[in-house]
């Protein structure tokens, strides 16, 4: 029988609305996992990234949007390399003699799921780099979403990321010691989430924004300061009511001698 992660739960206490559990399996941080710690996500909360980092609750199941993204970065990564020579040089403030290239993400299976063992608390898996004369320029980071009016500016252009995404790619720049990320962002209609494989990218569905990096310290510090205080130490922070789902799921699991 494979392992369950919910067999490391010591006690759920509803009084505390807090779950206890045994630390020996602990993740790192990864970029997608930053937001949610410092309470800056839509999507998800410290709690859920709590149980995640500690191995009790696997994550999302798949469902149309996840996969869609799975599907067609692939996609967008190779648009990028197409275009890259054409419209990065101008977009990046380079000469334009500069060489221009996509550098592919080390495969995720040959790299333990992480591009960055030189870091014991944060990680996780880049998309790729924006190469420019042969040394590494910008994170590449690919999004694919259906919520157009999210991306665009005071003035409706297309210039606006959502604050958990610079995070996320942000986190991947510092590590990488880069200073800016470029974005790849492909807009799908509600019925391409069903046909992913049949949508291309195209001047109207696909965007290039750059972003500069944010001074990452203060960020990275309070998300160590978190998960000091609360994955090593075994216990989550309180859930709520956005939780009920993942606490639910715990709640599923008959393990011996636990007190639920």
């Amino acid at each position: 029988m494979a392992f369950d992660g919910r067999q490391a739960i010591i006690e759920i206490d509803d009084s505390e609305k807090t779950v206890y559990f045994d630390t020996y399996r602990q993740k790192k941080i990864s970029g997608t996992k930053l937001a949610p710690i410092l309470g800056l996500s839509e999507f998800s909360t410290p709690f859920k990234v709590a149980c995640e980092l500690a191995g009790l609750y696997p994550g999302d199941k798949p469902n149309k949007y996840i996969d869609a993204g799975n599907i067609l970065e692939p996609v967008i990564r190779n648009r990028v390399r197409n275009i890259c020579q054409t419209v990065l040089p101008a977009a990046l403030g380079l000469p334009e003699e500069s060489k221009v290239a996509v550098e592919e993400p080390a495969e995720k299976e040959l790299c333990g799921y992480d591009h960055f063992h030189n870091s014991k608390t944060f990680g996780g898996l880049v998309d790729g780099y924006v190469v420019v004369n042969g040394k590494r320029d910008s994170i590449l980071e690919i999004k694919t979403s259906h919520e157009r009016e999210k991306w665009k500016d005071a003035d409706g252009e297309l210039t606006n990321v959502p604050t958990e995404y610079i995070l996320q790619a942000s986190l991947y720049a510092e590590l990488a010691n880069l200073d800016r990320i470029v974005f790849a962002v492909g807009f799908l209609e509600d019925s391409d989430y069903d046909r992913p494989k049949l949508w291309c990218p195209t001047d109207d569905n696909a965007v290039i924004i750059i972003k500069d990096k944010p001074e990452m310290k203060g960020y990275m510090e309070q998300a160590e300061a978190w998960y000091a205080e609360y994955i090593k130490n075994g216990f989550t922070p309180e859930w709520t009511d956005r939780d009920a789902d993942v606490l639910k799921y715990l709640r599923a699991f008959k393990g011996p001698g636990k007190k639920r």
